[in-house]
Protein backbone atom coordinates (compact mmCIF):
# COMPACT_ATOMS: atom_id res chain seq x y z
CA UNK A 1 0.00 0.00 0.00
CA UNK A 2 1.43 3.40 -0.88
CA UNK A 3 -0.37 7.13 -0.86
CA UNK A 4 -0.95 9.14 -4.25
CA UNK A 5 -0.61 12.65 -4.46
CA UNK A 6 -3.92 13.20 -3.36
CA UNK A 7 -4.26 11.48 -0.17
CA UNK A 8 -5.94 8.58 -1.59
CA UNK A 9 -4.49 5.33 -0.40
CA UNK A 10 -3.38 2.97 -3.06
CA UNK A 11 -2.66 -0.89 -3.91
CA UNK A 12 -1.27 -3.15 -6.70
CA UNK A 13 -3.05 -6.58 -7.09
CA UNK A 14 -2.28 -9.54 -9.14
CA UNK A 15 -5.34 -12.07 -9.78
CA UNK A 16 -3.76 -15.45 -10.46
CA UNK A 17 -4.94 -19.09 -10.60
CA UNK A 18 -2.94 -22.11 -10.92
CA UNK A 19 0.17 -20.38 -12.07
CA UNK A 20 2.57 -20.88 -8.83
CA UNK A 21 5.29 -21.70 -10.89
CA UNK A 22 5.10 -19.00 -13.52
CA UNK A 23 5.46 -16.05 -11.74
CA UNK A 24 6.45 -13.23 -14.11
CA UNK A 25 4.50 -10.19 -13.30
CA UNK A 26 5.51 -9.89 -9.46
CA UNK A 27 8.62 -8.68 -10.48
CA UNK A 28 7.08 -5.53 -12.19
CA UNK A 29 5.86 -3.64 -9.78
CA UNK A 30 7.80 -1.68 -6.68
CA UNK A 31 5.04 -3.05 -4.73
CA UNK A 32 1.83 -5.81 -4.86
CA UNK A 33 -0.02 -8.45 -3.78
CA UNK A 34 -1.31 -11.48 -5.23
CA UNK A 35 -4.51 -13.00 -5.03
CA UNK A 36 -4.64 -16.54 -4.74
CA UNK A 37 -7.00 -19.41 -3.72
CA UNK A 38 -6.48 -20.58 -0.16
CA UNK A 39 -5.70 -24.35 -1.22
CA UNK A 40 -2.95 -22.72 -3.56
CA UNK A 41 -1.03 -19.95 -0.99
CA UNK A 42 1.58 -22.65 0.23
CA UNK A 43 2.43 -23.10 -3.47
CA UNK A 44 2.81 -19.55 -4.24
CA UNK A 45 4.62 -18.77 -1.24
CA UNK A 46 7.06 -21.38 -1.83
CA UNK A 47 7.48 -19.97 -5.72
CA UNK A 48 8.93 -16.69 -3.92
CA UNK A 49 5.78 -14.38 -3.71
CA UNK A 50 6.33 -12.18 -1.11
CA UNK A 51 2.38 -10.61 -0.34
CA UNK A 52 -0.76 -12.63 -0.67
CA UNK A 53 -4.58 -12.14 -0.44
CA UNK A 54 -6.02 -15.29 0.12
CA UNK A 55 -9.24 -16.52 -0.78
CA UNK A 56 -10.86 -18.46 1.64
CA UNK A 57 -12.13 -22.12 0.95
CA UNK A 58 -15.66 -21.07 1.69
CA UNK A 59 -15.99 -18.28 -0.62
CA UNK A 60 -17.41 -18.48 -3.82
CA UNK A 61 -15.37 -17.24 -5.98
CA UNK A 62 -15.33 -19.44 -9.57
CA UNK A 63 -14.61 -17.43 -12.40
CA UNK A 64 -12.76 -14.43 -12.95
CA UNK A 65 -15.65 -11.64 -12.80
CA UNK A 66 -16.23 -13.68 -9.12
CA UNK A 67 -12.54 -12.59 -7.89
CA UNK A 68 -12.51 -9.44 -9.85
CA UNK A 69 -15.24 -8.32 -7.12
CA UNK A 70 -14.11 -10.01 -4.28
CA UNK A 71 -10.75 -7.90 -4.71
CA UNK A 72 -12.59 -4.96 -4.64
CA UNK A 73 -14.61 -5.73 -2.00
CA UNK A 74 -11.88 -6.46 0.35
CA UNK A 75 -9.22 -4.95 -0.16
CA UNK A 76 -8.79 -1.98 2.68
CA UNK A 77 -7.21 1.12 -0.19
CA UNK A 78 -9.62 3.73 -2.10
CA UNK A 79 -8.30 2.96 -5.01
CA UNK A 80 -6.63 -0.09 -6.56
CA UNK A 81 -5.05 -1.63 -9.68
CA UNK A 82 -5.80 -5.39 -11.02
CA UNK A 83 -3.77 -6.80 -12.72
CA UNK A 84 -3.65 -9.85 -14.64
CA UNK A 85 -0.81 -12.68 -14.42
CA UNK A 86 0.66 -13.40 -17.58
CA UNK A 87 2.02 -9.93 -17.83
CA UNK A 88 5.17 -9.72 -19.07
CA UNK A 89 6.38 -5.94 -19.85
CA UNK A 90 4.30 -2.26 -19.46
CA UNK A 91 5.12 -0.16 -22.53
CA UNK A 92 4.63 3.13 -24.18
CA UNK A 93 3.00 3.87 -27.16
CA UNK A 94 2.78 6.98 -29.17
CA UNK A 95 4.10 7.07 -32.70
CA UNK A 96 6.50 3.97 -31.80
CA UNK A 97 6.39 1.69 -29.37
CA UNK A 98 8.59 1.32 -26.84
CA UNK A 99 8.87 -1.41 -24.27
CA UNK A 100 9.82 -0.19 -20.51
CA UNK A 101 12.39 -3.15 -19.90
CA UNK A 102 16.06 -2.73 -19.13
CA UNK A 103 16.70 -2.16 -22.89
CA UNK A 104 15.32 0.99 -22.77
CA UNK A 105 14.88 2.61 -19.57
CA UNK A 106 17.60 2.44 -16.22
CA UNK A 107 14.90 1.51 -13.97
CA UNK A 108 11.93 0.25 -15.37
CA UNK A 109 10.16 -1.08 -12.52
CA UNK A 110 9.96 2.50 -10.81
CA UNK A 111 8.88 3.94 -14.35
CA UNK A 112 6.11 1.26 -14.96
CA UNK A 113 4.74 1.84 -10.97
CA UNK A 114 5.11 5.73 -10.96
CA UNK A 115 2.97 5.40 -14.30
CA UNK A 116 0.19 3.57 -12.73
CA UNK A 117 -0.33 5.42 -9.50
CA UNK A 118 -0.84 8.42 -11.68
CA UNK A 119 -3.79 7.11 -13.75
CA UNK A 120 -4.68 5.76 -10.40
CA UNK A 121 -4.37 9.41 -9.24
CA UNK A 122 -6.11 11.04 -11.95
CA UNK A 123 -9.16 8.00 -11.59
CA UNK A 124 -9.66 9.66 -8.04
CA UNK A 125 -9.41 13.06 -9.13
CA UNK A 126 -11.62 12.73 -11.43
CA UNK A 127 -14.09 10.71 -8.85
CA UNK A 128 -14.47 8.19 -11.72
CA UNK A 129 -14.92 4.60 -11.27
CA UNK A 130 -12.81 2.86 -13.30
CA UNK A 131 -9.89 2.75 -15.95
CA UNK A 132 -8.13 -0.19 -17.66
CA UNK A 133 -6.04 -0.16 -20.30
CA UNK A 134 -6.65 -1.74 -24.05
CA UNK A 135 -6.21 -4.95 -26.24
CA UNK A 136 -4.94 -3.19 -29.44
CA UNK A 137 -1.50 -2.68 -29.40
CA UNK A 138 -0.93 -1.74 -33.17
CA UNK A 139 0.20 1.47 -33.60
CA UNK A 140 -2.76 2.95 -36.02
CA UNK A 141 -4.99 2.52 -32.37
CA UNK A 142 -2.54 5.27 -30.95
CA UNK A 143 -4.77 8.53 -31.43
CA UNK A 144 -4.74 10.39 -28.32
CA UNK A 145 -3.43 9.76 -24.55
CA UNK A 146 -6.60 9.01 -22.70
CA UNK A 147 -9.96 7.51 -24.56
CA UNK A 148 -13.25 7.52 -22.74
CA UNK A 149 -14.56 3.98 -23.94
CA UNK A 150 -12.99 0.95 -25.00
CA UNK A 151 -12.48 -2.35 -24.52
CA UNK A 152 -10.53 -4.01 -21.59
CA UNK A 153 -7.04 -5.20 -21.79
CA UNK A 154 -5.11 -7.17 -18.98
CA UNK A 155 -5.15 -4.46 -16.33
CA UNK A 156 -8.11 -2.26 -14.45
CA UNK A 157 -8.10 0.72 -12.17
CA UNK A 158 -10.89 0.88 -9.32
CA UNK A 159 -11.75 3.77 -7.80
CA UNK A 160 -14.09 2.82 -5.12
CA UNK A 161 -15.66 5.98 -4.42
CA UNK A 162 -16.37 6.36 -8.04
CA UNK A 163 -17.58 2.89 -9.02
CA UNK A 164 -21.57 2.91 -9.71
CA UNK A 165 -20.89 -0.31 -11.34
CA UNK A 166 -22.31 -3.02 -9.29
CA UNK A 167 -22.21 -7.18 -9.45
CA UNK A 168 -24.62 -9.92 -9.59
CA UNK A 169 -23.58 -13.30 -10.49
CA UNK A 170 -26.80 -14.53 -11.64
CA UNK A 171 -26.46 -12.51 -14.72
CA UNK A 172 -25.20 -14.11 -17.55
CA UNK A 173 -23.68 -11.04 -19.41
CA UNK A 174 -21.23 -9.94 -16.11
CA UNK A 175 -17.69 -9.32 -17.56
CA UNK A 176 -15.19 -6.58 -17.38
CA UNK A 177 -17.17 -4.79 -20.32
CA UNK A 178 -20.34 -5.11 -18.87
CA UNK A 179 -18.15 -3.55 -16.04
CA UNK A 180 -17.47 -0.37 -18.91
CA UNK A 181 -21.25 -0.19 -19.65
CA UNK A 182 -22.36 0.07 -16.50
CA UNK A 183 -19.67 2.74 -15.64
CA UNK A 184 -20.67 4.46 -19.17
CA UNK A 185 -24.56 4.63 -18.39
CA UNK A 186 -24.27 5.94 -14.71
CA UNK A 187 -20.71 7.89 -14.71
CA UNK A 188 -20.73 8.79 -18.27
CA UNK A 189 -17.21 8.01 -19.18
CA UNK A 190 -14.11 5.94 -18.37
CA UNK A 191 -10.53 6.02 -18.80
CA UNK A 192 -8.48 4.24 -21.17
CA UNK A 193 -4.76 5.31 -21.00
CA UNK A 194 -4.03 4.35 -24.35
CA UNK A 195 -0.11 5.91 -24.37
CA UNK A 196 0.56 3.01 -21.73
CA UNK A 197 -0.02 -0.82 -22.12
CA UNK A 198 0.22 -4.28 -20.64
CA UNK A 199 2.00 -7.23 -23.10
CA UNK A 200 1.25 -10.35 -21.74
CA UNK A 201 1.27 -14.17 -23.17
CA UNK A 202 -1.39 -16.24 -24.86
CA UNK A 203 -4.57 -16.54 -22.28
CA UNK A 204 -5.55 -19.21 -24.36
CA UNK A 205 -2.57 -21.31 -23.94
CA UNK A 206 -1.23 -20.24 -20.60
CA UNK A 207 -2.43 -22.57 -17.73
CA UNK A 208 -4.99 -20.62 -15.30
CA UNK A 209 -5.66 -18.47 -17.88
CA UNK A 210 -9.28 -17.59 -18.86
CA UNK A 211 -10.29 -19.85 -21.60
CA UNK A 212 -13.34 -19.73 -23.13
CA UNK A 213 -14.95 -22.12 -25.59
CA UNK A 214 -16.25 -21.16 -28.83
CA UNK A 215 -19.57 -21.49 -27.90
CA UNK A 216 -19.48 -19.49 -24.31
CA UNK A 217 -17.94 -16.78 -25.99
CA UNK A 218 -21.00 -16.87 -27.99
CA UNK A 219 -23.37 -16.72 -25.37
CA UNK A 220 -21.75 -13.59 -23.97
CA UNK A 221 -21.84 -11.63 -26.99
CA UNK A 222 -25.42 -12.71 -27.15
CA UNK A 223 -26.26 -11.61 -23.26
CA UNK A 224 -24.35 -8.71 -23.82
CA UNK A 225 -26.45 -7.40 -27.19
CA UNK A 226 -29.69 -8.47 -25.36
CA UNK A 227 -29.11 -6.64 -22.14
CA UNK A 228 -27.19 -3.32 -23.51
CA UNK A 229 -28.88 -3.29 -27.49
CA UNK A 230 -28.91 -0.92 -29.28
CA UNK A 231 -25.15 0.42 -27.82
CA UNK A 232 -23.12 -2.93 -27.96
CA UNK A 233 -22.62 -4.42 -31.23
CA UNK A 234 -20.39 -7.15 -32.19
CA UNK A 235 -18.74 -7.24 -36.13
CA UNK A 236 -18.28 -11.46 -36.12
CA UNK A 237 -15.97 -10.62 -39.34
CA UNK A 238 -13.73 -8.82 -37.62
CA UNK A 239 -14.03 -10.68 -34.36
CA UNK A 240 -14.26 -7.06 -32.53
CA UNK A 241 -16.92 -5.43 -29.94
CA UNK A 242 -18.40 -2.22 -30.66
CA UNK A 243 -19.54 0.18 -28.26
CA UNK A 244 -21.82 3.07 -29.75
CA UNK A 245 -22.06 5.54 -27.00
CA UNK A 246 -21.89 8.66 -28.12
CA UNK A 247 -20.20 11.56 -26.00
Amino acid sequence: MTTLENGMTFGIYVMSYQRADKIITQDLFEYCTYVVREDEAEKYRANGVRNLLVIPKNCPCWNFMDTLWWTIWNTPEDVIFIADDDIRYFSYRTDKSTPITNDNYQDPVAIATEEIERIGCLLSDLNLGIAYDGPQKALYCYDKEFGFKGMCGHCRWINKAGLKAKYDYKDAASSDIDMVFQELLMNRITIQPKYFLSNAGSMETNKGGVTMTRQQTVDLRMEMENKWWPYYEYDVKKNIGKINIKR
